[in-house]
């Protein structure tokens, strides 16, 4: 009988089943758990999991529940502890484990992706890219004794964020607790995750010299923009290098000394503008190691501009799902959410692929993240009552890699694509008008007979 609900879902919701799947098979209780109990070094089980403490806040962060308190109500019977249990748990998060939650499980969509489409390229050929960018939870509510008589608002904490452009998948988050620390502070737990063939872009507020001479001795490779601290010699004069889409170009060799001896040799790519940032600069310029035998001026300005790709996945964080819940104020609770964020993004990146490879790449690229989304927070509670965990787990959670992808093109082969359509503005939009009047009120029936006449 389940297996005829699942299948009606699939026709009815497919989009909703296919996520409600990828989590059965990469966020399993167990496999959580495991998670936790590897990672953890204050924090012990007890008699609430985990696993339970992730799916609370899964409902939250999809919309499916408005709060965390709604989602304890409404699954307080299954967790058999108190709600201030269940607060003191999530406050207690640390941060290696929230880190793991977010690596271990895309690696496992990785997987899936790859026996998705077997055969996609690289943006870069030759180069696996990595787009790295800091994320700072906006501030949360005034709720910890100590914040509420301060006016300013209370930051949870930051990320830096890795994203796979080529895979659209956020591979490794690294949580900071202080909402004012540096974005560079982090840099130096990066230092593991660099590897040969790799091409590392990033904004200028990590162009550093421990970062650049980091991935090149590494052998792997950097697109940075400049930060105007960066000691830097310039070797030669500067040659005009052709155009890209946003301005002309011009190059010369450059190296960047580390103050002990060692220079590391970049090439310098100006850029200067056809329209102005929004900061008012008028040129930019990037640095790269990346072989100008093989790679132009022009491509490496066009590895620059892919950096805001992990701008959209913000945005889509923040539009399609809910990935800072102001009610979290312990850093804690607040980037455990914003992980599980980054979860649920992974997997409707997923979906996008899944639906790329059955109905096209025009079509995907038409879809919209929040309208993928809307459809779970509107199925999700249905799906709950009607079928339990267990049988989610029976169908996805056990297969592997292969069987899942299979699965998976089958569902969306149900995917109406006009259903999740993008709807861009077609026209500029217009300034707000200067109001007038100095009544607090008006009848809108007046005005609308003013304007009948």
């Amino acid at each position: 009988m389940f297996d005829t609900l699942i299948d009606r879902f699939a026709q009815k919701a497919p989009v909703a089943t296919m996520v409600r799947g990828l989590l059965a098979h990469s966020l399993s209780a167990e496999r959580l758990d495991d998670i936790f109990r590897a990672k953890a070094e204050r924090q012990y089980e007890g008699e609430l999991l985990f696993s339970s403490v992730v799916e609370l806040l899964s409902l939250v962060v999809t919309k499916s529940q408005k709060s965390l308190h709604a989602a304890y109500q409404a699954h307080h019977e299954e967790l058999s502890v108190s709600l201030t249990a269940f607060y003191d748990k999530l406050v207690g998060m640390e941060l290696p484990v929230i880190r793991a939650l977010v690596r271990d499980t895309a690696q496992r969509m990785r997987a899936v992706a790859q026996q998705l489409e077997p055969d996609r390229q690289s943006l870069l050929a030759g180069y696996e890219l990595r787009v790295l960018d800091g994320s700072h939870l906006a501030a949360s509510e005034h709720r910890i004794k100590e914040t509420r008589r301060l006016r300013g608002g209370p930051l949870p904490g930051h990320s830096l964020v890795i994203l796979d452009p080529t895979r659209g998948l956020v591979v490794d988050m690294l949580p900071c607790a202080d909402g004012h620390a540096q974005e560079r502070s982090l840099l130096i737990e990066l230092a593991d995750e660099f590897q040969p063939g790799q091409l590392w872009i990033a904004d200028r507020n990590f162009c550093t010299v421990l970062f650049l001479h980091e991935v090149a001795v590494s052998g792997a490779s950097f697109v940075v923009r400049r930060h105007a601290g960066l000691p830097l010699e310039r070797l030669g004069p500067s040659q005009p290098a052709g155009r890209c889409s946003s301005g002309k170009l011009f190059e010369q060799a450059g190296s960047v000394p580390d103050g002990f001896g060692n220079s590391l040799r970049v090439r310098i790519i100006r850029l200067r503008l056809d329209r102005p940032t929004e900061s008012g600069d008028n040129e930019i310029e990037i640095l790269t190691n990346l072989p100008s035998t093989t790679i132009s001026a022009a491509a490496v300005a066009d590895e620059y501009h892919r950096r805001w790709s992990i701008e959209a996945v913000f945005g889509e964080l923040t539009l399609s799902l809910r990935g800072e819940i102001d009610t979290l104020g312990y850093p804690g609770a607040a980037l455990l959410g914003y992980a599980i964020a980054l979860v649920i993004y992974n997997l409707l990146s997923i979906v996008k692929t899944t639906i790329r490879v059955v109905h096209g790449v025009e079509a995907a690229e038409q879809v919209s993240m929040y309208y993928l989304a809307d459809e779970i927070s509107s199925t999700w509670r249905g799906m709950e009552i009607v079928l339990p965990a267990e049988t989610w787990r029976e169908r996805f959670g056990s297969c592997d890699a292969r069987q899942l992808a299979s699965r998976l093109r089958k569902i969306a082969a149900h995917v109406d694509v006009r259903r999740y359509l993008k709807h861009p503005r077609r026209s500029p939009k217009q300034p707000r008008p200067k109001r007038i009047g100095s009544s607090p009120h008006v009848s809108t029936e007046r005005l609308l007979r003013q304007r009948k006449k």
